[in-house]
């Protein structure tokens, strides 16, 4: 960890105590930065304490203090470089400044994969919505009550369960009309094909709420550590879903089809600084297709001419747009933007084989 001498310690102090007792809670509503942040240390020890409060963040020493402040600086100036040359998406100051990016892969991403061991169980004639080729110019699952708040999954590798959970709170709703929040923590602590925070799929968490059901988060809440399972132990009922089907892989017009009609479990790659730092906008990279992390679909639409997927993540409404991301569509790699379309699934809830498109409301 990084070291400075006991004067320019005192110094750094010294200045955060006199920014600390100027700054009246009213600023700290909203923490950006203009090119006057930039221009001196004294400017950007006063972002990074409003930053710190804003997010809640407590270091253990002053040297802990420093090294952080530095990575914070780091990305800050990342952050405006990007900024300054891209206008179909911009970076900011989320919870994540103050990890450096290999610090930030290793705590979130990094703890999913592709469950390749089931892939010849399917066929893409099997797709439900193969012959939705009519879908609407936008849909936002959001907005028809089928999505739950953001959530947070801490740091616990978890995004699996978060990703399975919100496309089975959402089937649900569109099937019943009653929009619960289910537990992640059930996934974590019970789908023994899994592994906990240490990573898990979409395929095997699936197939355990087809075959057990999942309770709600209220009665199952969510710890961010790996317990044994407790679920025969937890009171009241289930939600259970009849089966889970794949999204054929690689294919724009099958995803959008599929998403047009519920949210989607989809594994993207989200390790690099730009998605780490990413705080509005439509997402076009970089990026690669090398998948790490679960998030879910949950609609598309277009804004000043750009095409777009909406993406919900779980790493709390603080990233993001509120905790969402718009990835880009149209990206010319079959693939999609991050890997999109390379691993879909979604489950299907009393379900005729082959449904046609369906308007939900």
């Amino acid at each position: 960890m990084a070291t400075m001498s006991s004067i320019s310690k005192i110094i750094f102090l010294a200045t955060c105590l006199i920014i600390h007792m100027s700054l009246s809670s009213a600023d700290f509503y909203t923490v950006g930065y203009s090119q006057d942040d930039l221009t001196s240390i004294e400017r950007l020890i006063q972002l990074f304490d409003s930053w710190m409060l804003k997010h809640n963040k407590i270091y253990e020493s002053i040297d802990e203090k420093i090294y952080r402040f530095e990575i914070f600086r780091d990305n800050l100036m990342y952050i405006d470089e990007t900024n300054k040359k891209n206008n179909s998406y911009w970076l900011g100051l989320n919870g994540f400044a103050d990890l450096s990016n290999d610090e930030f892969k290793k705590k979130y991403v990094g703890f999913v994969a592709e469950d390749f061991t089931g892939l010849e169980h399917f066929d893409n004639e099997d797709f439900t919505y193969k012959h939705v080729t009519n879908y609407p110019q936008s849909i936002d699952w959001r907005a028809k009550g089928a999505v739950t708040p953001v959530k947070n999954q801490g740091a616990c590798g978890s995004c699996w369960a978060f990703s399975t959970i919100a496309t089975v709170e959402g089937i649900n709703k569109i099937v019943t009309g009653n929009l619960l929040e289910l537990s992640e923590q059930e996934l974590v602590d019970c789908d023994k094909h899994s592994y906990g925070c240490k990573g898990g799929y979409q395929t095997t968490s699936l197939q355990y709420v087809a075959n057990n059901g999942v309770h709600t988060s209220k009665v199952y809440p969510y710890q961010a550590k790996q317990y044994k399972c407790r679920a025969t132990d937890k009171p009241g009922p289930k939600v259970k879903i009849t089966g889970y089907k794949r999204v054929p892989s690689n294919c724009e017009t099958s995803f959008l089809g599929a998403l047009a009609n519920q949210p989607l479990s989809v594994l993207v790659e989200a390790g690099g600084k730009p998605f780490q730092l990413y705080k509005s906008g439509v997402f076009d990279g970089p990026c690669g297709t090398k998948l790490d992390h679960a998030v879910t679909a949950v609609g598309y639409g277009t804004s000043d001419g750009k095409n777009y997927i909406i993406i919900k993540n779980s790493w709390g409404p603080n990233w993001g747009e509120k905790g969402y991301m718009r990835l880009k569509r149209q990206s010319g790699n079959s693939q999609g933007t991050c890997g999109v379309y390379k691993s879909s699934y979604y489950p299907f809830k009393g379900f005729a084989k082959d449904l046609g498109f369906h308007t939900y409301v």
